[in-house]
């Protein structure tokens, strides 16, 4: 029998309690153990074309309108996309155009407001004050991208 005193041993000792012990802490450990966490994922587009589910996408990429805001010379420039805005009527007007475009389309469309940290405040609300006037309550700001110190 295991654990049991011989006739030899001075000293006995049963090992049954301990090991359930050990046991049971095990047990504990693997039912309190977490994961850890994804820190961030990566976006990928595989190619419609070939696989599984082959066939155009189901939805256009361009589901959002953005607005970049940049601090050059002591001014700040203004573009729709790839288009430079010469003042901020110019980029209202281009905003609105795209927004009658996508958002009778898609309900997903939103502006992204992208501003350099160094751009003055007044000139971002400024943005956002005219997209609200124009109807575009959708109005999401971007992440600053992180700058080289």
């Amino acid at each position: 029998m295991a654990g049991a005193a011989s006739e030899d041993d001075a000293v006995s000792l049963n090992v049954t309690p301990l090991i359930d012990i050990i046991f049971c802490l095990c047990i504990f450990f693997i039912c309190s153990f977490h994961f850890k966490q994804l820190q961030g994922k990566i976006d990928s587009w595989l190619p419609k074309d070939r696989g599984v589910n082959a066939g155009p996408a189901a939805k256009p990429l361009d589901d959002e309108i953005r607005v970049f805001l940049r601090w050059r010379n002591g001014a700040t420039e203004r573009a729709f996309g790839a288009r430079e805005a010469a003042n901020a009527d110019e980029l209202e007007a281009l905003v609105k155009a795209a927004w009658d475009d996508r958002a009778g389309r898609d309900k997903e469309t939103s502006v992204v407001i992208d501003s350099e940290p160094a751009v003055p405040w007044r000139d971002v609300i400024d943005v956002l004050d005219r997209c609200r006037k124009r109807g575009i309550n959708k109005v999401e700001f971007a992440e600053p991208m992180p700058t080289s110190r």
